[in-house]
C-alpha cells in the first residue's frame, strides 16, 4: 500500500489515466491475468524512466546532428508535418499514422547509429543449442545489436548509408516487416520493457522539435559521426543552432 501511495493513489480515478503512475494502478487493481503485482511497483517505475533516461537523451542527440549533417531530409520531414498538423497546433500521438516519413527517418536514426550497441547481458540457466551452437548452462550472453543485425550487408542494403526511404515501401507506407529487423530494445520476453513508451516519447519530440524549428550547425565546425563508447554511444559534442518557426500557446 505505501508504494501504491507513493504513485498518488489516493487521487486515482479508473475513468482517467493520468500518466503512467495511472496506467501502473489501473493494471494492478482492475487488470485481467496481469502478472504485475503490488510488490513490483516501484522497480517497474524505476526501470522506465531510469533505464530510459541515458537512451532517450542519446537519440535525441542522434536525431538532432543527423537532422544538420541532412538538411534536405529535415526541409522534408518539416513539408510532411505542415502539411499533416498544419500551424494552429502541435504535433500529437493521433499524427503518427500519417507521418510516415518521420517514423522512417526515426527508425534510420536508431539502426544507422545503433546507439545501443549490444543487448543488456543474460545469462543461460541451462545447458541449450542453437543451430548446432552448444551455449552450457551459466553463460553470459548478449547480441552485438550494432553490426551482426543492424548493419549486416545481408539484410540491409548499403548498411553504411544514412537513408531514412529504405523504410517505405512503394506506397510510402512504412514496411512494418523492416522496421522490425531494427534492433536496439532486444528481443524475446526479456526485451526492454520501455519500447513502447520510448518509441511514442522519441516520436513527439521529434515530431515537436521539427515543427516548431529548424536546425542547423555551426559552419566553422566539421560535423562528426564519431562517438564515445559506453553502454550507449553518444555523439562527439556538436554546436546547433535552432531557429524559432513559431511560437504556440499551447493550454493543458
Amino acid at each position: 500500500q505505501q508504494r501504491l501511495n507513493i504513485l498518488q493513489i489516493d487521487t486515482y480515478d479508473p475513468e482517467v489515466t493520468r500518466d503512467m503512475s495511472d496506467a501502473i494502478i489501473g493494471v494492478i487493481e482492475h487488470g485481467k491475468q496481469s502478472m504485475l503485482t503490488k510488490d513490483f511497483v516501484e522497480s517497474t517505475v524505476t526501470d522506465l524512466i531510469g533505464a530510459g533516461q541515458d537512451t532517450m537523451s542519446t537519440v535525441m542527440q542522434w536525431i538532432l546532428l543527423l537532422l544538420v549533417k541532412y538538411p534536405s531530409i529535415q526541409t522534408k520531414l518539416q513539408e510532411q508535418i505542415d502539411k499533416v498538423v498544419g500551424r494552429d497546433r502541435l504535433p500529437s500521438i493521433e499524427d503518427k499514422s500519417n507521418l510516415a516519413y518521420l517514423d522512417a527517418f526515426i527508425y534510420e536514426t536508431m539502426r544507422y547509429t545503433s546507439f545501443v550497441p549490444v543487448t543488456i547481458p543474460h545469462s543461460t540457466t541451462s545447458d541449450v543449442t542453437i543451430e548446432g551452437l552448444h551455449i552450457p548452462k551459466d553463460t553470459v550472453v548478449f547480441i552485438n545489436q550494432w553490426s551482426s543485425v543492424n548493419h549486416d550487408p545481408q539484410k540491409w542494403q548499403d548498411p553504411h548509408i544514412f537513408n531514412p526511404s529504405r523504410f517505405l515501401d512503394e506506397t510510402g507506407a512504412l514496411d512494418k516487416d523492416l522496421t522490425n529487423s531494427v534492433m536496439i530494445f532486444s528481443t524475446g520476453k526479456r526485451r526492454c520493457i520501455g519500447e513502447q513508451i520510448a518509441k511514442v516519447e522519441v516520436f513527439l519530440f521529434s515530431a515537436i522539435l521539427l515543427h516548431q524549428c529548424s536546425f542547423e550547425s555551426n559552419p566553422s565546425q566539421d560535423l562528426s559521426m564519431d562517438c564515445s563508447y559506453g553502454l550507449t554511444l553518444k555523439p562527439i559534442c556538436c554546436q546547433v543552432t535552432e531557429e524559432i518557426l513559431q511560437l504556440l500557446t499551447v493550454m493543458f
